[in-house]
């Protein structure tokens, strides 16, 4: 007589439910590892964006420096060149003072603060409060 088959029992609940979280901790594991490989990719990005804004801001000042000093040099002829470097450096501090001022005034505290954010959360938490 051959020999007979016998099929496997079928899996029990505990097995199935096993199964399942391992699956689950795979999947989040792979999305995770995914994420982690876009972010890094998307840094990079960030970050050689940021070197060449910088690079070409430093070319741009030593391009107005060039023009101010050109300034200079006409108003010379008018007048005496220490005073035409004088006007010059003043009226470039006053534009630079003006700029700083201005950027000083958008990093209050007011404006990092989270708002939108603090407001879904008290809304959430009120909404929480009336459920339970």
């Amino acid at each position: 007589m051959g020999a007979s088959k016998s099929t496997p029992p079928p899996p029990t609940m505990s097995e199935i439910v096993g199964g399942l979280a391992t699956d689950v901790q795979d999947l989040v594991r792979g999305e995770i590892a995914l994420a982690r490989t876009e972010f890094d990719r998307k840094l990079h990005h960030l970050i050689l964006a940021a070197v060449w804004l910088i690079g070409g801001a430093l070319v741009g000042f030593a391009g107005l420096v060039v023009l101010l000093e050109a300034a200079a040099a006409a108003l010379a002829l008018a007048i005496p060149i220490w005073a035409a470097s004088l006007i010059i450096g003043l009226v470039v501090i006053a534009v630079g003072a003006a700029l700083a001022r201005s950027g000083l005034g958008m990093l209050s505290l007011r404006e990092l603060s989270p708002d939108r954010t603090a407001a879904n959360i008290q809304k959430d938490a009120h909404m929480m409060k009336e459920h339970t």
